[in-house]
């Protein structure tokens, strides 16, 4: 008979000390489905001078550094569609720019763990301005003009500032160490 462990891998994905269950792949879907709901409504932080920070980006990048097989790229692109959606634009815009992000993080990753926050805040820097590089691109030719860089890039520069607030958070309540299996 097999150990414990070995019958668990065939059926879960295993990442280090995590394992992804329905439940956290739940949470962070309805994570990440909430924070682009946030996104779409109307906030006005210090009377409308400062944007809402993009927090599908942030929690995008923790989940692929952290626990990247709670997130999958499916969720993450229906998460994209239904922003999309809800801003009334053109379809595609948001999934496309999230999934690169995704795929860029989970590509570095190995390169990401274990390294300090202002290590990860760099990398998400990097990360989520080449992403939204390629929503403003996107968007200028959906629209037939250029569209304007600056307001972008401010809430780039909002979201990077937000991001080791968000980091803190998660490390703090969901990205604790599970306990290992029996092995």
């Amino acid at each position: 008979m097999r150990p414990l462990r070995a019958r668990l891998m065939r059926w879960l994905p295993m990442d280090d000390q995590h394992y992804a269950t329905g439940l956290t792949v739940g949470v962070a879907a309805l994570l990440l489905l909430t924070s682009a709901l946030l996104l779409c409504v109307p906030l006005n932080f210090f009377q409308g001078l400062v944007p809402t920070p993009i927090l599908p980006l942030c929690l995008i990048f923790i989940y692929g550094l952290l626990r990247p097989d709670s997130l999958r790229p499916t969720i993450v692109f229906l998460v994209g569609i239904v922003q999309d959606l809800l801003f009334g634009a053109a379809v595609g815009p948001w999934a496309s720019v999230y999934l690169l992000a995704h795929v860029l993080i989970v590509w570095q990753r190995s390169y990401f763990i274990g390294r300090d926050a202002t290590v990860l805040t760099t990398g998400f820097a990097a990360t989520s301005g080449l992403a939204l590089l390629l929503y403003w691109f996107e968007m200028s030719i959906l629209g037939s003009r250029p569209m304007p860089m600056l307001p972008l890039l401010w809430q780039w520069t909002i979201t990077v500032l937000s991001f080791p607030l968000v980091l803190t958070l998660f490390q703090r309540s969901i990205g604790r160490p599970r306990p290992k299996l029996a092995e």
